[in-house]
């Protein structure tokens, strides 16, 4: 499976390998947690599936997670920092066909499709498709803060070997998302009863999840322990819903810089409009329907166009993401 073209400096890895979708070793997960059982309103007006979350479940071979250890090894030295996690790498799908795989192989779409229940596709936006982040130097420091994702479905896959780690637990509010934010902002902690975390039973499992409407973080190291973790991103098209990342270009500017966030933009601008107008074509551009009707609804059809062509005339945001000992 051939490289996409990256941007300049994005040289191919010397750890890295082809891919092989002889790599994957899916495991249905035992149980996964729909929307409803979160709460009555955690699916909000935006989701895509009934789907909230998934117990770990086996995702790659043995051979595949040692693997992909060498090739996150690699890019440890080229990690930033940002405000919200310490340590991460993004882009890496440029420097590594084996994590180019990882975001785009056909059988592992079609699996991770069928567990979404939705029509799940690689992300346009390639620095969401592969996001690895790693335990911060600063041991008071969280992984990662509480958040909901700007994508819709994404996994979570444990690089490294968990056993033995004192804290950095993947952890997820057992709630809407609007009501778990509501009580960070009126606590500054959640319900412990409500938080959940699942265990991970060593590297190359992973959890699924509908990452937009599921609050979750990654906790500090109560002791230096090597972590990693894949979050892997996909894009979904959908009749009525936008995808989370379309309103979500001034902060990828700010976290890629513009060299980056510009060009991915386009290009998830490019397939979000594309899908919805071939659903125009397909079922709304008939001749029952009034001209003004016809209207709107073509350019509701390219709103992620005109959106994405304001952005090239905004002024851009400082930066919110450096070199990790830059900040």
């Amino acid at each position: 499976m051939a490289l996409v073209h990256g941007p300049p400096g994005y040289d191919r890895l010397a750890s890295d390998v082809s891919w092989d979708a002889a790599y994957l070793e899916f495991r249905p997960p035992e149980r996964v947690y729909t929307l409803d059982e979160l709460g009555e309103e955690a699916a909000g007006p935006n989701a895509f599936s009934p789907v909230a979350i998934t117990e770990p479940f086996r995702f790659l071979t043995d051979e595949g997670v040692r693997v992909l250890q060498e090739i996150c090894a690699e890019l440890e030295g080229s990690a930033r920092g940002s405000d919200r996690i310490p340590k991460f790498v993004r882009g890496g799908v440029y420097r590594s066909e084996f994590l180019w795989g990882l975001a785009t192989d056909p059988k592992l779409i079609a699996w991770l499709r069928e567990l979404a229940q939705a029509p799940i596709e690689p992300h346009p936006v390639s620095h969401h498709a592969v996001h690895i982040n790693y335990a911060p130097d600063d041991l008071s420091l969280n992984v990662d803060q509480w958040h909901a994702d700007i994508t819709s479905f994404d996994y979570v896959l444990m690089v490294t070997d968990p056993h033995d780690m004192k804290g950095g637990r993947f952890e997820y509010f057992f709630g809407p998302v609007e009501e778990g934010k509501a009580l960070l902002e009126r606590d500054g902690e959640l319900p412990a009863d409500r938080v959940r975390s699942p265990q991970f039973p060593g590297p190359g499992w992973a959890i699924f999840q509908q990452g937009h409407r599921v609050l979750h973080r990654a906790t500090r190291l109560e002791e230096p322990h090597e972590r990693v973790t894949i979050v892997g991103s996909f894009f979904t098209p959908h009749p009525q819903i936008d995808d989370p990342t379309a309103t979500t270009m001034p902060r990828l500017r700010r976290v890629d810089g513009d060299a980056i966030a510009l060009v991915e933009g386009s290009r998830f601008a490019a397939v979000a409009a594309a899908r919805k107008l071939e659903r125009f074509a397909a079922s709304t551009a008939d001749f029952d329907r009034p001209p003004e009707d016809l209207r709107t609804a073509l350019r509701e059809s390219i709103a992620d166009v005109e959106r994405m062509l304001a952005e090239f005339d905004r002024e851009p945001e400082p930066p919110v993401a450096a070199p990790v000992g830059r900040r």
